[in-house]
């Protein structure tokens, strides 16, 4: 019997709620009554959070990093820079114990890192931290719910993507060329022919660049979203890559960025690099380009990145003029 009668007249609760070999619960009442309502709360709480029952994990945050990385990590794309961010916001948060960080904690946290940092910085955090304790209780390391699950992404106000017009591309194009960068110019018409990251065109490889009868495409490996990606270009673009093998380009961003700064053309803050993607997407949906299409041409996982792009399509919304409830059409289909 889980509540005995003791001899000096209080209730002693001894329960294993969650099996045999897991914790034990053992507490004294003055009434029968209380012990017994204790025990019902306590089995009802083995029933809704399973997990409760292990053993505390006391293990610091600091801890599951390297655990993280070696299982997880080590496959992203800059393994090195998110173990290096993970171990920021760990010293920014006093390297809790993992299992006690609460949402509030973290909350206070994030309030504080808001004085010297971007919202979008501090979104970039906590889907970083977050992302550490769903994939370690994904491979079975951690017992315990997400403790950062409740908390939601700070509300971004949307800004305004920058491209260049037919007028920029050609100033840019004459900086490219007076460039002390050999790669630069190449690699950025890839990306205005492709809509590519500079990043993907810098690690292009010569068996990338692929030549199939009268079709010539290249094919991105190493993307953002992980997939594979092969894009159509014309026989002028293929006929300006070099052809050899292994890697084709060096690292061109802060080339790019020193012509940029070369021209007359003014970027919003933080767009200087994706720029030339962002010109290809909004030329491509003004050109009568299907969004659809688009989105798989850039690599896209969700159609709402892609939607940001809409608004540049000639007929974008123009139906609200012709189908809303006041137009002549819509007065026409209703007639008897």
């Amino acid at each position: 019997m889980s509540i005995t009668k003791l001899s000096d007249g209080k209730y002693f609760l001894d329960i294993r709620p969650w099996g045999r070999d897991k914790k034990r619960i053992q507490k004294k009442f003055s009434t029968k009554s209380e012990a017994t309502r204790y025990q019902n709360l306590i089995l009802a709480e083995a029933q809704n959070k399973p997990w409760n029952g292990e053993k505390d994990d006391k293990r610091k945050l600091s801890q599951l990093i390297p655990i993280w990385f070696e299982c997880h990590g080590r496959t992203l794309a800059n393994p090195d820079k998110m173990k290096a961010k993970l171990e920021l916001i760990c010293k920014g948060l006093g390297d809790p114990v993992a299992s006690k960080l609460t949402a509030i904690e973290y909350t206070k946290y994030r309030g504080e890192r808001l004085k010297t940092t971007k919202p979008k910085t501090a979104n970039n955090d906590l889907t970083f931290i977050r992302g550490l304790y769903n994939k370690l209780i994904e491979m079975g390391d951690l017992k315990y719910p997400n403790p950062l699950a409740s908390i939601k992404l700070i509300k971004l106000q949307e800004t305004e993507l920058a491209f260049l017009s037919h007028t920029d591309i050609e100033e840019l194009e004459i900086e490219l060329k007076n460039s002390t960068n050999k790669h630069v110019h190449i690699v950025s018409l890839i990306c205005l022919s492709t809509g590519c990251r500079i990043s993907e065109a810098c690690n292009l490889k010569g068996s990338n660049v692929i030549k199939t009868g009268n079709e010539y495409k290249i094919t991105f490996v190493n993307t953002k979203g992980k997939k594979r990606r092969t894009i159509p270009i014309s026989e002028e673009m293929y006929n300006q890559i070099p052809k050899k093998s292994g890697p084709l380009f060096s690292d061109c961003r802060k080339a790019f960025e020193r012509v940029i700064k070369k021209t007359s053309i003014e970027l919003p803050e933080g767009q200087c690099s994706h720029v030339l993607r962002h010109t290809f997407a909004s030329h491509f949906m003004m050109n009568g380009g299907n969004i659809i299409v688009l989105q798989r041409i850039l690599g896209h996982a969700k159609i709402d990145e892609t939607m940001r792009y809409a608004h540049f399509a000639p007929s974008h919304l123009e139906d609200a003029i012709r189908l809303n409830p006041l137009s002549e059409h819509s007065k026409d289909m209703h007639l008897d």
